[in-house]
């Protein structure tokens, strides 16, 4: 006949179970430990550049960059990212950028009939378009509607609410404040500072900074949060070892992934394919062309 197992002796569970929690607070304590390297290694350079070192990289990497962005014309199709172009062929007098502009209000994609909102494609590239009224049922919904509004608040049937959802300080966390941010920064440009609008930006502004303090993924955010708080005039909440991580992560062809090592925009946020790299690379530029034509100051503060 065959005997039956003996039981497991309280003292061997007790043991295994003393492994499992040492083995738990291992991985707990490496875990840990390994997110504060890598929130380090974003914030902290330990590498000294010099100025012609770092301005030599800026130009060759804004360079590399426009070469693919005027090779590109699909990423035409996004408003925002064309009033970034628009800004950066404004202030660098590029005639490639300008040409690009131009292709862009005679192209398609801000001339489709029967859409009332396609004015405001066109006038974040070009500030001088005139435009019509916008009723209540043709207002866009969401980030649309702000950047809507700022370009045009008093030709929005029902911005009220909008207004009240973009001067909010305290309703957006994480992505939507950065496209707040911007929508704020929008706003500011074509319809003036005020104490009020100074004071939000602010406030968003400093938020924005603190998510790219932790956030140390290089991935479309990134880029991009460099570039709205440049845009809302506090350069003084840019880390330089931010923007050496943008010029690090360039690709060879000048791009910049929408991802990082798969690692997307979103915390739970995972893909293979890259995503849209128009979106980061507009942005990654945007920040840099900022950088030398509107803050040179910040430069020679930030190298010797």
């Amino acid at each position: 006949m065959t005997l039956p197992e003996p039981a497991p002796s309280p003292t061997r569970n007790k043991t295994l179970a003393q492994r499992l929690v040492r083995w738990a607070l291992i991985a707990i304590v490496l875990v840990v430990v390994l997110f504060a390297v890598l929130v380090v290694n974003n914030n902290y350079s330990f590498h000294r550049t010099s100025r012609a070192e770092f301005s030599s990289r800026m130009d060759r990497a804004m360079e590399s960059a426009t070469q693919w962005i005027v090779a590109h014309p699909a990423i035409q199709g996004n408003p925002s990212v064309m009033y970034m172009i628009g800004d950066m062929a404004q202030v660098s007098g590029d005639p490639r950028l300008r040409q690009y502009v131009d292709s862009y209000l005679a192209s398609q994609w801000v001339r489709v009939e029967g859409q009332p909102v396609t004015w405001y494609y066109a006038r974040l590239a070009e500030p001088t378009l005139p435009v019509p009224l916008l009723l209540a049922q043709e207002t866009p919904r969401g980030e649309i509607g702000w950047d809507a509004y700022a370009a045009a608040p008093d030709r929005l049937q029902n911005g009220a609410p909008i207004r009240a959802d973009l001067f909010s300080t305290d309703k957006y966390i994480w992505g939507l404040r950065n496209h707040q941010l911007l929508a704020l920064d929008i706003y500011r440009r074509f319809n003036g500072p005020s104490p009020e609008l100074d004071a939000v930006m602010n406030k968003v502004a400093e938020g924005v900074a603190r998510d790219a303090y932790w956030d140390f993924r290089v991935s479309d955010s990134y880029e991009q949060r460099s570039a709205f708080l440049l845009d809302a005039g506090r350069p003084d909440l840019v880390r330089s070892r931010w923007i050496e991580r943008v010029l690090e992560n360039q690709q060879s062809d000048g791009a910049w992934n929408y991802c990082w090592f798969g690692w997307c925009r979103g915390i739970f946020e995972f893909r293979l394919n890259g995503g849209d790299q128009g979106h980061s690379t507009v942005q990654a530029a945007w920040a840099l062309y900022q950088l030398k034509y509107r803050y040179p100051e910040w430069i020679k503060e930030h190298y010797d």
